[in-house]
């Protein structure tokens, strides 16, 4: 990975060493799982479980987001969404879906250096 590549991930919230070293310093194995991100469903559930109110789907969804993004070294989404997940496992609703904004631009912002 050449220094603009990883200059541009980093600058999006994605934490590459921390990444590299979960995919055991395999590049092209850490490029292919950044790219599937781009279509993960979790965050998409998530936005309509709390749209809806349905706070057991917003909860694994928010399981499974948080668990993506540690994988993949997104680690300030995944702060965010360690937060808003026991927000919704202490039935502090309003919280966890206030919290949605912040979430999504975190969200768009990895989206935006991974798509490029």
């Amino acid at each position: 990975m050449d220094q603009a590549r990883k200059t541009k991930l980093e600058a999006g919230g994605v934490n590459v060493n921390s990444a590299l070293e979960r995919f055991m310093g395999n590049e092209a194995m850490a490029e292919r799982y950044w790219q599937k991100f781009l279509d993960e469903k979790s965050y998409a559930t998530l936005r309509t479980a709390i749209a809806a109110n349905d706070r057991e789907t917003a909860a694994m969804a928010a399981h499974t987001l948080k668990s993506v993004c540690g994988t993949l070294g997104c680690e300030a989404m995944q702060e965010l969404v360690i937060r808003q997940e026991r927000h919704i496992r202490a039935g502090e609703w309003e919280e966890a879906v206030g919290m949605m904004p912040e979430i999504s631009l975190a969200y768009e912002r990895i989206c935006g250096v991974l798509g490029g």
